[in-house]
């Protein structure tokens, strides 16, 4: 199939995921002994790398300090969220499931483009049923920028389905962030309003596509099979 569907993660797949913040918070105070550190505002659709290095310069961590800590903040967040999850409330949003049944079904190729560090990505879908649907993506552990992602996504593609032509790719969130990485790599964007941002949102931040939900799935298949 000479599609490819690349999607976020938090609020456009599944929510809950208060324990993955709290697990970051938690790093830098094992890590860099920051107590308390202020929660950045408009940070939805960051990447951690990017939430980390913000919220430690912040604090007046210098540069140095904080490129130095970054391999043990990783891990040690990791293992923070793995332990917070066995208490986690990650839930599947609703038409989810169904929408990436069919897509399967029609043997469009799923990635990710999500914020999260990659090994934290694969245990939130792993814990709620998800993992079997993709297969790469680009993550957020690797790069600051979102069309970052996008790019380390298609990089990854490569090696499932060979070259494809970006006018048949569709990167699916719930973030203006989302949709301004897609369309600085020239993909189609679709905007999920079951985030913190409308529908209205969405399209004034230029998707070419926004649906309510993901419970549309026939007008989503349809957009991407058209």
């Amino acid at each position: 199939m000479d599609r490819l569907a690349l999607f976020d993660i938090d609020k456009t797949l599944i929510v809950g995921s208060s324990c993955h913040y709290n697990a970051l918070k938690k790093s830098l105070t094992q890590v860099y002994g920051v107590e308390n550190p202020q929660s950045l505002k408009n940070m939805q659709g960051m990447t951690d790398l990017k939430i980390i290095c913000t919220t430690l310069k912040n604090e007046n961590i210098d540069v140095n300090t904080i490129k130095s800590g970054l391999e043990e903040c990783m891990i040690v967040m990791h293992d923070n969220f793995n332990e917070a999850l066995k208490m986690g409330d990650l839930k599947v949003l609703k038409g989810v499931k169904p929408l990436l049944q069919d897509m399967q079904e029609h043997q469009i190729p799923m990635g990710l483009v999500t914020g999260n560090m990659e090994a934290i990505a694969w245990l939130k879908l792993d814990k709620v049923g998800l993992k079997q649907y993709f297969q790469f993506g680009g993550f957020g552990d690797r790069v600051l920028k979102r069309s970052g992602l996008v790019k380390k996504a298609l990089e990854a593609s490569k090696n499932i389905i060979g070259n494809i032509d970006r006018k048949h790719v569709y990167l699916i969130g719930d973030t203006p962030r989302d949709i301004w990485g897609g369309q600085k790599l020239n993909v189609n964007t679709l905007g999920v309003a079951t985030g913190d941002f409308s529908e209205h949102d969405l399209r004034a931040a230029g998707a070419d596509y926004v649906v309510k939900d993901l419970t549309d799935k026939d007008r989503i298949l349809s957009i991407i099979l058209d």
